[in-house]
């Protein structure tokens, strides 16, 4: 019957993310039959064994025989575990994967696709792709930034935005070879080519637009992620630019003046229209400036929605699906646009992709379209929204 929900068997297994390092993937089998799987990253920083053991010891317990239907108390349930019996950090992993579990196997156990189970039943609203081009390089190689993305703009469909996304993603891979340039991949899979400085990634990305066949600026526009806490020396107050430095062979520091005024340069000379966490998520005063200077033409995104315009939310700093919910509801009475993003290392997961269009985000950064982590994501929009416009030409 579609009323029985209740969770009657919980498991947990060790599976692998795109990097071959470990993840953990939890399961969930309901009374009548649904299951729900999700797998979510570890990262390095976690043990997976402990993780685990908390999932299939302590975790499963507090959620066996509930109703998977109640995601609220479901997730509830799982962080009061987590908050009393976590050790050190550990079983965060653990309760979001369940809690992506339950609602997977929730929707499954009422014949609702995952994205109509948290969003309801009107049409969803399909997100603009933030697709990964240039990666930057923490081994000294590459950009110090962390990406650079190329943001559709005026398409008529989400289909027409990641097609034209992955036509500058391919020229921009024959520009590089042809000026001599790696093509490897990076995290989230844009090229980390050892370019002299951001600027240089930029004019590279202007003109592979170019190249496809697009206006810079109308058809599509630059975003980037500056990592800026990684950059950032609180001991000397400036930010180092280590492999910008190592191509100019001097050091380039820039304390927060400069850091604006490079922002500042950078969006004066090329079609930038997003800077995710340009500077260090403490320096409230800069993030003031920024926001002043560039905020009524650029999508500001910092760790908290104080001093931002817009939210980027990743489910594995939200923890629960509740709580990523709540963050997308809280960013839209706040008037900002909404981000649905996942890490840089990543699996083939796609639960992002439905939460995405569930809450009718306004972007979705996944990474480039390219590789099976990112395409996962890209490519579950793509049967959504098909879902949609052949139902509205019947």
């Amino acid at each position: 019957m579609l009323g029985d929900l209740d969770i009657i068997k919980v498991m947990g297994r060790r599976v692998y993310d795109s990097w071959a390092n470990p993840a953990l993937e939890a399961e969930v089998v309901l009374e009548n039959g649904a299951q729900g799987r999700a797998i979510v990253p570890i990262y390095g920083k976690e043990d997976i064994n402990k993780e685990l053991e908390f999932l299939l010891n302590q975790l499963s317990e507090c959620i066996l025989f509930e109703d998977a239907g109640d995601q609220g108390e479901i997730d509830r349930l799982l962080m009061k575990e987590y908050r009393e019996n976590g050790e050190h950090g550990v079983g965060g992993c653990g309760v979001l994967g369940l809690s992506m579990a339950v609602a997977r196997a929730a929707g499954a156990g009422l014949f609702l696709p995952l994205y109509r189970y948290l969003g309801g039943t009107s049409a969803p609203r399909m997100p603009v792709p933030m697709l990964s081009m240039i990666s930057g390089g923490d081994g000294g190689k590459g950009i110090d930034f962390q990406d650079i993305t190329v943001i559709p703009k005026n398409m008529k469909s989400y289909g027409e935005g990641l097609r034209m996304g992955t036509e500058i993603y391919h020229t921009l891979k024959q520009l590089l070879l042809i000026n001599g340039y790696d093509t490897s991949t990076g995290n989230g899979g844009g090229f980390i080519a050892d370019m002299k400085s951001a600027e240089e990634a930029l004019h590279y990305v202007m003109e592979a637009i170019k190249l496809a066949g697009y206006i810079p600026g109308v058809d599509a526009g630059i975003g980037i992620y500056a990592a800026a806490d990684r950059l950032y020396k609180k001991e000397d107050g400036t930010y180092n630019f280590e492999n910008e430095s190592r191509h100019q062979g001097l050091m380039i520091h820039r304390n927060q003046k400069d850091m604006i005024d490079y922002f500042l340069r950078l969006t004066d000379g090329f079609p930038v229209i997003s800077i995710i966490n340009g500077v260090w998520k403490e320096d409230m005063e800069g993030r003031e400036m920024i926001m002043g200077m560039l905020g009524h033409r650029v999508l500001l995104t910092f760790p908290d929605s104080e001093t931002s315009n817009a939210h980027m939310i990743e489910l594995k700093q939200a923890v629960t699906v509740t709580a990523a919910l709540f963050k997308v509801e809280q960013a839209k009475m706040a008037g900002h646009k909404v981000i649905i993003a996942n890490d840089f290392v990543e699996t083939e997961e796609s639960f992002a992709a439905d939460l995405a269009a569930a809450v009718g985000a306004d972007y979705v950064k996944c990474g480039a379209p390219c590789r099976g982590e990112c395409t996962s994501k890209y490519n579950e929009l793509l049967r959504i929204e098909e879902f949609y416009f052949s139902r509205q030409n019947l």
